[in-house]
């Protein structure tokens, strides 16, 4: 079994959450883990499948923005010496993290001297987190 977070930003309604999901109940071996605004997380049987729920979604009408699979590190938490000092910051940072498929949840502790950042991971690597911070302008290293 495998995991798959697809991102399709155009699903935003309840009508268009219940149409994909319509959609994916029609394929052999898939399950629907999640349907929310703008995402599907969905468990597939064998990694063939995920072929299937692409074009299921597309021909429900829905562009697909991005695929996150699940992988051994899929809700780990990882940490990151960060210069996000301030509520400013952290908000500066927010659509960047939050925008992240990959990112169930994430904290930055901006009163601890290396203003560590804190993610719970939903897919996303160090690498793909690293690369969403520098995006907005932040220094940041993994914690050591």
């Amino acid at each position: 079994m495998k995991t798959i977070r697809i991102s399709i930003p155009d699903m935003q309604s309840a009508h268009c959450q219940a149409r994909v999901q319509q959609a994916l109940s029609g394929i052999e071996g898939v399950a629907v883990k999640e349907i929310k605004a703008g995402e599907a997380g969905v468990i597939l049987h064998d990694v063939q499948q995920q072929t299937a729920v692409t074009q299921a979604i597309e021909k429900a009408g829905y562009a697909i923005a991005g695929i996150a699979t699940g992988a051994e590190d899929d809700g780990a938490v990882l940490s990151f010496k960060t210069n996000i000092n301030c509520g400013g910051c952290v908000a500066s940072v927010k659509p960047a993290l939050d925008g992240n498929n990959g990112i169930a949840e994430w904290h930055v502790d901006t009163a601890s001297r290396d203003k560590i950042l804190t993610v719970k991971t939903a897919g996303a690597t160090a690498e793909n987190i690293i690369d969403t911070v520098k995006s907005t302008g932040f220094r940041i290293e993994p914690v050591q």
